[in-house]
């Protein structure tokens, strides 16, 4: 567990190969992420399984937080369906103060399967106030 604190902001650049969920129509996924539940934030809606987001979110980084969760749902009108999920460490970020752009794959089936990837960048500006 990490003891530092400060800004965390995490490039969306892209989703790759994501699965399609719809039965008609096409995909309009969107990402989630977040460190808490209850402070997820959540990108704009795209068209396609390869969608292009170019979007940045910022979230303070607490002591003892060292994960980013993510999420890729496809929006539907009646209810809208994980495609899939994934934890990504903080480790590398909270050391270094940077992660280069990385695609991060979503896996199903115990990392047999995948169900797409999400591709982020991030940036960590530690807090060093009292």
């Amino acid at each position: 567990m990490t003891s530092k604190k400060g800004q965390l902001y995490v490039k969306l650049n892209h989703a790759s190969n994501l699965r399609d969920k719809d039965w008609v129509g096409q995909s309009e996924p969107y990402v989630e992420m977040w460190l808490e539940k209850a402070y997820k934030q959540r990108s704009k809606d795209n068209k396609g399984l390869n969608p292009v987001y170019d979007e940045t979110f910022c979230f303070y980084v607490r002591p003892g937080q060292n994960k980013l969760y993510v999420r890729a749902v496809d929006k539907d009108t009646f209810r809208n369906d994980k495609i899939g999920d994934t934890s990504i460490s903080l480790d590398q970020v909270l050391s270094s103060g940077q992660a280069p752009a990385k695609d991060y794959n979503l896996p199903k089936w115990f990392g047999l399967r995948s169900d797409g990837s999400v591709n982020l960048q991030m940036q960590f500006v530690e807090d060093k106030s009292a």
